[in-house]
């Protein structure tokens, strides 16, 4: 049967706080562009901004003094080194970019100029390239001839304006583009100017350039962090405490009825725990009276039947012969009810005794209890010599015996029985298995419970009283152990008992 995959609630709990803050963040940044109509462009008063503003200087001081010709190329190992296509863009010339620049980024780039005077030209003249000098003269940064005297010099220091990023959108392309605009400095008689540089990068962080995702994620990771930090100790104390109850309801459940939670408030898991400590202390009560009147019971009937058995004597030496056999019908009767009473004697005593565990050697023990109780029966010991257990003798003693007079009742009269024992260094586990009918596996967390017996065997001869496997399980739970019953592959029935080890065992 596959078995159910089993997520602690503390688990459960994290992982709805984790896709709890997710939703929150997209619907936060959903609500932002729907309700502020943000673009890309809104990155650019950000650190973007700052960053393209700085690359746009570095290309600009590159360019100074350099002819306008090689500006694309002074300014490549720039871009090269952030990852990115750069140039300066030409509205007369757009061929001349590296790349090809998607029309709406044309558009845009040419919008985003400032005007510049131009001489005014006549019908079919062709726009003057962006490097040609408005008086038809050399380019700047090409040596045009002697300066007049008092004339401006280009190594004369020129304050260098700050570049300004003016727009951030996606291409055509899929790419994203960037247009940051340059402020030529007046150089050689000719006037300060601005000129457009367009950069291009294949994904929107550009390399860290137009968009960082670093600092959102590292941000993201620290706000779940917090939340996770501020939930946790919540979220385990109630995990914590749910696990101990649960705990307590397996001792409950096991027969253990002392049960201590630690005081928790007011809140529902403080009134659950107060409602299972109420319950084990109501259930010890009543199964303590419930022993204490099997035993009272028990030991009450026991004078009346002396009382009958007596009578019986006496009726039978005075009956004739043709009635005697009449009386072996009610002797037998009164020899069952001695035999029940007996019992549940053992029984009360079993669960009432304060028993004084001490090392006990198994072998001994295991050897005298099958010369005692199976006499003809084909037993098989394999217990390790030496193997001690922490137990009271008589109550384990009794448990034995009366697994053994189980196999050979309900075993018939080929019954086998094998004993052995297995170290572990947890506990002993002690098992009786017998070649009996088994009993169905629905029925094998019920065989020990007092006057439990299955259908098939409700009868003088094999039914028994049901209280001889509850004997057992009493007496090893007053020893510190515990009692099991499982099937084996070869049919019949094993009875297991876990025994603490003896300190002396633990020792060697």
């Amino acid at each position: 049967m596959r078995s159910t995959p089993r997520f602690p609630l503390l688990a459960k709990v994290l992982g709805w706080l984790v896709l709890h803050l997710f939703l929150l963040v997209l619907a936060f940044f959903l609500f932002i562009r729907w309700q502020l109509g943000l673009g890309l462009d809104s990155l650019l008063s950000g650190s973007a901004g700052e960053r393209l503003a700085a690359f746009g200087d570095a290309a600009l001081s590159e360019m100074v003094g350099t002819p306008p010709q090689e500006w694309n190329d002074a300014i490549k190992p720039h871009a090269r080194e952030k990852h990115v296509t750069a140039a300066i863009f030409d509205p007369a010339v757009t061929a001349n970019f590296p790349r090809p620049v998607p029309p709406n980024v044309v558009e845009r780039a040419r919008t985003s100029m400032p005007p510049r005077p131009r001489p005014v030209s006549g019908p079919g003249r062709p726009p003057r390239p962006l490097f040609e000098r408005p008086d038809g003269g050399p380019p700047p940064g090409i040596d045009d001839g002697p300066r007049p005297p008092g004339g401006a010099d280009d190594r004369t220091p020129v304050p260098m304006p700050k570049s300004r990023p003016v727009f951030l959108m996606r291409g055509g392309d899929g790419g994203y583009w960037a247009g940051v605009l340059l402020h030529l400095p007046p150089l050689r008689g000719m006037p300060g100017r601005a000129v457009l540089l367009l950069v291009h990068a294949d994904r929107l962080d550009g390399s860290g350039m137009f968009f960082d995702f670093k600092p959102w994620l590292w941000g993201g990771l620290a706000v779940m962090a917090l939340s996770l930090a501020f939930w946790t100790p919540f979220v385990w104390g109630i995990t914590r405490y749910l696990r101990r109850l649960t705990l307590a309801a397996d001792e409950i459940a096991s027969g253990r009825f002392e049960v201590s939670l630690p005081p928790r408030g007011n809140d529902e898991l403080g009134n659950l725990g107060r409602a299972i400590e109420s319950m084990a202390a109501r259930l010890d009560h009543l199964v303590s009276g419930q022993k204490r009147f099997l035993g009272d019971a028990a030991h009450e009937l026991c004078a009346p039947l002396a009382r009958i058995r007596t009578a019986m004597g006496i009726l039978e030496s005075q009956l004739a012969g043709k009635e005697v056999p009449m009386l072996s019908f009610i002797e037998a009767d009164i020899s069952e009810l001695a035999a029940l009473v007996e019992e549940i004697l053992a029984f009360s005593r079993a669960g009432n005794r304060q028993p004084a565990p001490r090392p006990v050697e198994l072998e001994p023990l295991v050897r005298g209890v099958l010369a005692r109780e199976a006499t003809g029966l084909d037993a098989e010991v394999s217990v390790p010599p030496g193997l001690t257990v922490l137990a009271d003798p008589t109550l384990l003693g009794r448990a034995l015996g009366n697994l053994v007079r189980n196999a050979a009742v309900h075993a018939g009269p080929g019954a086998k029985v094998r004993i052995e024992a297995t170290d572990s260094p947890e506990a002993v586990a002690v098992s009786v298995t017998d070649n009996g009918p088994g009993v169905p596996p629905a029925e094998l967390t019920r065989i020990f419970e007092p006057f439990h017996r299955l259908d098939r065997a409700r009868s003088r001869e094999t039914g028994g009283s049901g209280l001889g496997l509850a004997i057992v399980r009493t007496a090893i739970e007053a020893c510190g152990g515990e009692a099991s019953a499982s099937l084996p592959a070869g049919g019949g029935l094993r009875v297991t008992l876990r025994l603490p080890k003896s300190s002396a065992a633990m020792r060697s």
